[in-house]
């Protein structure tokens, strides 16, 4: 899991920098329980989605 969760470090760091504003909103109080819980499920999402959502396809 370690690796998938590397390997696929653009949709890890989206997932990760999304928990870090949440839990800084949640401290300074602009967003509650209830919205955290509610972004919970899409950031804990975005860290085990592979980047192939991310992938530009080019015609070739």
């Amino acid at each position: 899991m370690k690796t998938r969760i590397v390997k696929n470090w653009r949709t890890t760091f989206l997932g990760t920098a999304l928990l870090i504003i949440a839990i800084v909103l949640l401290i300074f109080k602009t967003l509650t329980g209830g919205e955290f819980i509610a972004l919970l499920p899409t950031i804990l999402g975005l860290l085990f989605v592979p980047d192939t959502v991310f992938k530009i396809h080019r015609r070739d």
